[in-house]
Protein backbone atom coordinates (compact mmCIF):
# COMPACT_ATOMS: atom_id res chain seq x y z
CA UNK A 1 0.00 0.00 0.00
CA UNK A 2 1.47 3.50 -1.19
CA UNK A 3 1.76 6.13 1.46
CA UNK A 4 -0.39 9.17 0.98
CA UNK A 5 0.81 11.51 -0.65
CA UNK A 6 4.14 9.61 -2.16
CA UNK A 7 4.03 9.59 -5.87
CA UNK A 8 4.61 6.11 -7.96
CA UNK A 9 7.86 5.83 -9.09
CA UNK A 10 9.62 3.46 -11.96
CA UNK A 11 12.90 2.79 -12.71
CA UNK A 12 14.61 4.08 -16.36
CA UNK A 13 15.33 1.25 -18.48
CA UNK A 14 18.34 3.00 -20.09
CA UNK A 15 20.39 4.13 -16.54
CA UNK A 16 18.41 2.18 -13.88
CA UNK A 17 17.63 4.86 -11.80
CA UNK A 18 14.10 5.45 -10.26
CA UNK A 19 12.38 8.48 -10.51
CA UNK A 20 9.22 9.62 -9.53
CA UNK A 21 6.86 8.34 -12.82
CA UNK A 22 5.61 11.77 -13.88
CA UNK A 23 9.12 12.98 -14.59
CA UNK A 24 9.63 9.89 -17.00
CA UNK A 25 9.16 9.06 -20.33
CA UNK A 26 6.20 6.27 -20.92
CA UNK A 27 6.28 3.43 -23.80
CA UNK A 28 3.54 1.40 -24.57
CA UNK A 29 2.63 -1.29 -27.38
CA UNK A 30 0.18 -0.18 -30.10
CA UNK A 31 -2.51 -3.26 -31.20
CA UNK A 32 0.00 -3.70 -34.17
CA UNK A 33 3.08 -4.50 -31.89
CA UNK A 34 4.70 -0.96 -32.70
CA UNK A 35 6.38 0.59 -29.96
CA UNK A 36 4.90 4.30 -29.32
CA UNK A 37 6.05 7.32 -27.06
CA UNK A 38 3.34 7.58 -24.75
CA UNK A 39 4.42 11.40 -23.45
CA UNK A 40 0.95 12.12 -21.65
CA UNK A 41 0.39 8.75 -19.98
CA UNK A 42 -2.78 8.18 -21.39
CA UNK A 43 -2.52 5.60 -23.56
CA UNK A 44 -3.88 1.61 -21.72
CA UNK A 45 -1.55 -1.21 -21.95
CA UNK A 46 1.69 -2.12 -19.94
CA UNK A 47 4.02 0.87 -19.64
CA UNK A 48 7.93 1.22 -20.03
CA UNK A 49 10.07 4.20 -18.65
CA UNK A 50 13.36 5.96 -19.64
CA UNK A 51 14.92 9.21 -18.49
CA UNK A 52 14.59 12.56 -21.07
CA UNK A 53 17.68 11.99 -21.68
CA UNK A 54 18.34 10.47 -25.57
CA UNK A 55 21.24 8.46 -24.28
CA UNK A 56 18.57 6.45 -21.90
CA UNK A 57 16.88 6.00 -25.08
CA UNK A 58 19.53 4.55 -26.87
CA UNK A 59 21.24 2.79 -23.92
CA UNK A 60 17.86 0.74 -23.56
CA UNK A 61 17.51 -0.20 -27.36
CA UNK A 62 21.51 -1.15 -26.76
CA UNK A 63 20.44 -3.19 -23.77
CA UNK A 64 17.10 -4.72 -25.10
CA UNK A 65 15.34 -3.55 -22.03
CA UNK A 66 11.62 -2.38 -23.88
CA UNK A 67 11.68 -5.95 -25.23
CA UNK A 68 12.19 -7.28 -21.74
CA UNK A 69 10.04 -4.63 -19.74
CA UNK A 70 7.06 -5.33 -22.20
CA UNK A 71 7.29 -8.74 -22.95
CA UNK A 72 8.01 -7.85 -26.59
CA UNK A 73 9.78 -9.44 -29.48
CA UNK A 74 9.30 -6.91 -31.76
CA UNK A 75 11.22 -5.90 -34.92
CA UNK A 76 14.77 -3.70 -34.30
CA UNK A 77 14.15 -0.22 -32.65
CA UNK A 78 15.37 3.10 -33.96
CA UNK A 79 16.63 5.15 -31.32
CA UNK A 80 16.22 8.33 -33.35
CA UNK A 81 12.81 7.71 -34.22
CA UNK A 82 11.85 7.44 -30.30
CA UNK A 83 13.82 10.75 -29.68
CA UNK A 84 12.03 12.56 -32.39
CA UNK A 85 8.63 11.27 -31.70
CA UNK A 86 8.94 12.56 -28.01
CA UNK A 87 10.23 16.04 -28.82
CA UNK A 88 7.32 16.04 -31.24
CA UNK A 89 5.09 15.26 -28.25
CA UNK A 90 6.87 17.83 -25.99
CA UNK A 91 6.86 20.74 -28.73
CA UNK A 92 2.70 19.95 -29.18
CA UNK A 93 2.03 20.34 -25.28
CA UNK A 94 3.60 23.53 -25.21
CA UNK A 95 1.95 24.52 -28.22
CA UNK A 96 -1.34 23.50 -26.46
CA UNK A 97 -0.08 25.41 -23.40
CA UNK A 98 0.04 28.60 -25.18
CA UNK A 99 -3.16 28.18 -26.67
CA UNK A 100 -4.47 27.81 -23.50
CA UNK A 101 -2.87 30.94 -21.92
CA UNK A 102 -4.51 32.48 -24.64
CA UNK A 103 -8.23 31.41 -23.78
CA UNK A 104 -7.74 32.25 -20.13
CA UNK A 105 -6.03 35.80 -21.59
CA UNK A 106 -2.46 34.90 -19.66
CA UNK A 107 -0.63 35.91 -22.58
CA UNK A 108 1.03 39.41 -23.83
CA UNK A 109 1.93 39.57 -27.30
CA UNK A 110 4.05 41.74 -29.43
CA UNK A 111 7.37 43.51 -28.51
CA UNK A 112 5.77 46.97 -27.50
CA UNK A 113 3.30 45.55 -24.95
CA UNK A 114 5.40 42.71 -24.04
CA UNK A 115 9.14 45.11 -23.28
CA UNK A 116 6.29 47.86 -21.41
CA UNK A 117 5.02 44.30 -19.20
CA UNK A 118 8.55 43.60 -18.16
CA UNK A 119 9.42 44.73 -14.35
CA UNK A 120 5.81 45.34 -13.26
CA UNK A 121 4.36 44.03 -10.52
CA UNK A 122 2.31 40.54 -11.48
CA UNK A 123 2.92 40.93 -15.21
CA UNK A 124 5.23 38.67 -17.15
CA UNK A 125 7.66 35.67 -16.26
CA UNK A 126 8.18 34.02 -19.59
CA UNK A 127 9.17 35.32 -23.18
CA UNK A 128 8.61 33.44 -26.32
CA UNK A 129 10.80 34.89 -28.79
CA UNK A 130 10.17 33.61 -32.34
CA UNK A 131 12.91 31.94 -34.27
CA UNK A 132 12.84 34.49 -37.06
CA UNK A 133 12.39 37.27 -34.64
CA UNK A 134 14.51 40.37 -36.04
CA UNK A 135 18.08 40.84 -34.69
CA UNK A 136 17.04 44.26 -32.87
CA UNK A 137 14.34 43.51 -31.50
CA UNK A 138 15.35 40.24 -30.08
CA UNK A 139 18.39 41.39 -28.44
CA UNK A 140 16.05 44.74 -27.03
CA UNK A 141 13.74 41.78 -25.26
CA UNK A 142 16.57 39.77 -24.02
CA UNK A 143 18.33 42.63 -22.25
CA UNK A 144 14.88 43.83 -20.37
CA UNK A 145 14.41 40.47 -19.67
CA UNK A 146 17.59 39.69 -18.22
CA UNK A 147 17.57 43.19 -16.40
CA UNK A 148 14.02 41.34 -14.73
CA UNK A 149 15.86 37.48 -15.04
CA UNK A 150 13.02 36.60 -16.44
CA UNK A 151 13.44 33.35 -18.84
CA UNK A 152 13.27 33.45 -22.84
CA UNK A 153 13.03 30.86 -24.93
CA UNK A 154 13.16 30.72 -28.78
CA UNK A 155 9.83 28.83 -30.38
CA UNK A 156 7.96 28.39 -33.63
CA UNK A 157 7.94 31.31 -36.35
CA UNK A 158 6.40 34.97 -36.16
CA UNK A 159 3.15 32.93 -38.32
CA UNK A 160 3.48 30.30 -35.96
CA UNK A 161 3.45 32.62 -32.69
CA UNK A 162 1.00 34.68 -34.23
CA UNK A 163 -1.58 32.08 -34.95
CA UNK A 164 -1.28 30.23 -31.43
CA UNK A 165 -2.52 33.94 -30.32
CA UNK A 166 -5.49 34.58 -32.76
CA UNK A 167 -3.44 37.09 -34.39
CA UNK A 168 -0.65 38.08 -37.41
CA UNK A 169 2.63 37.66 -37.22
CA UNK A 170 4.20 37.92 -33.85
CA UNK A 171 7.77 38.07 -32.95
CA UNK A 172 7.50 38.09 -29.07
CA UNK A 173 4.62 36.50 -26.43
CA UNK A 174 4.97 36.93 -22.99
CA UNK A 175 3.59 34.20 -20.42
CA UNK A 176 1.95 36.30 -17.25
CA UNK A 177 3.16 34.97 -14.16
CA UNK A 178 0.91 31.74 -12.77
CA UNK A 179 1.08 28.29 -12.77
CA UNK A 180 0.59 27.97 -16.66
CA UNK A 181 4.11 29.86 -17.23
CA UNK A 182 5.21 27.47 -14.73
CA UNK A 183 4.20 24.36 -16.61
CA UNK A 184 5.30 26.03 -20.32
CA UNK A 185 8.59 26.47 -18.87
CA UNK A 186 9.08 22.87 -17.83
CA UNK A 187 7.91 21.71 -21.07
CA UNK A 188 9.98 24.50 -22.77
CA UNK A 189 13.18 22.70 -20.55
CA UNK A 190 12.64 19.29 -21.18
CA UNK A 191 12.42 20.06 -24.69
CA UNK A 192 15.41 22.30 -25.59
CA UNK A 193 17.39 18.97 -23.30
CA UNK A 194 15.59 16.30 -26.00
CA UNK A 195 16.83 18.62 -28.86
CA UNK A 196 20.46 18.62 -27.20
CA UNK A 197 20.18 22.56 -27.56
CA UNK A 198 21.99 24.27 -25.13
Amino acid sequence: MRTAGKKAQRSCLGCREAQDQDKLVRYVLSPQGELLVDYRMRLPGRGAYTCFDPQCIFAAIKRRQFERALKWGGESLDGQTLVDSLATQVREKILNLVGIARKSNNIVSGGTLVLSSLGKNGGISLVLLAEDISAAIGQKVLDKAGVFEVPCYYLASKDELGHLVGKGERSVIGLKTGSLAESLEVELLRYKYIVGES
